[in-house]
């Protein structure tokens, strides 16, 4: 059908000039035409339209689940590393507080971590074998001043040696000493109670218990360094004060436990005495040959380097 421009009559679609008033009609297209000209490419394009659109929407949907992985990530990190002083920090806090706990109250029960008594004992016998260390090198220096240039480092040379050799031995020999006085001590608190903690507990517990210690070594390793005569005789002294209150805090711990005994305290305590002596003999016989063999090596070479 056409449509009149003009007066708005409908006519066949053939016709050239309106049966009504006469206008020219051979411009004007039929009225379908347009909606139905190219129904195939206004389909298409409507799907070009709605495909373009999905792909943009998929692609900001991958930049914006990339973008928040990425800010995800980045904010973990910097929590982290924020984090981790901070942890460090509230270790430190809680530490340094266990040992004014332990300092003020020393048998009282308090929660720890499981590696401050370990770690305690350990910087403890680092701290006096470092000290020797140091003591022992400054002295040799101080005393082989008046030798010649090259047999007073021949000689300090062969004593730093043997001072490295027979200070790492002396704190095997500690360490091996402590380890076999907490073994019988848990072994002997069980015997006695029937029933003990956990081996790390029990060991927070020996040295919350003997935590001064901790200050004599720190005394004594300062005494060591600065090496005078004075605060060499205030050094030693404090190292063997240290050393007899570990011993009588694993005694303490054995037998001062408020839980109820299955078996008489004394043999608990016994047995604890015995088997530390029985280690002191041990291992003192097993390193003392160690460094008596040294010393001789050490006298050997320090006058065959003379002349």
């Amino acid at each position: 059908m056409k449509t009149c421009p003009n007066c708005g009559f409908k006519m066949e679609p053939n016709v050239n000039f309106c049966t009504n008033c006469g206008a020219d009609l051979r411009k004007v297209q039929l009225d379908s035409a347009t909606q139905s000209s190219h129904p195939g490419e206004s389909i298409q394009s409507s799907e070009s339209v709605l495909n373009s659109e999905s792909q943009v929407t998929q692609k900001d949907s991958v930049v914006g689940s990339m973008t928040r992985s990425q800010y995800q990530e980045d904010t973990k990190e910097k929590a982290q590393s924020e984090l981790k002083p901070n942890l460090v920090s509230e270790k430190a806090v809680n530490m340094w507080q266990w040992f004014v706990n332990s300092w003020k109250k020393p048998f009282a029960e308090q929660s720890a971590e499981k590696w401050y008594g370990w770690g305690t004992l350990l910087v403890e016998n680092i701290l006096l074998i470092l000290g020797l260390y140091i003591c022992i090198n400054k002295y040799t220096q101080e005393q082989l001043g008046n030798y010649g240039d090259e047999a007073g480092a021949a000689v300090q040379s062969t004593i730093s040696s043997f001072s490295t050799s027979v200070l790492f031995e002396l704190f095997l020999y500690f360490v091996l000493t402590i380890a076999a006085m907490i073994a019988a001590a848990y072994y002997a608190h069980k015997f006695i109670y029937g029933q003990t903690e956990n081996v790390f507990d029990f060991i927070n517990r020996i040295v919350s218990c003997g935590n001064i210690a901790a200050i004599l070594y720190v005394v004594s390793f300062l005494c060591l360094i600065i090496g005078s005569e004075d605060t060499l005789k205030l050094g030693l002294p404090l190292i063997g004060i240290a050393m007899l209150i570990f011993t009588l805090s694993v005694y303490t711990v054995v037998v001062g436990d408020n839980a109820p005994a299955v078996q008489d305290k004394f043999y608990g305590l016994l047995i604890v005495v015995i088997a530390q002596t029985l280690v002191i003999f041990i291992l003192g016989k097993i390193f003392g040959n160690a460094v008596y063999n040294q010393i001789q090596q050490l006298v050997h070479t320090s006058i065959s380097s003379l002349f």
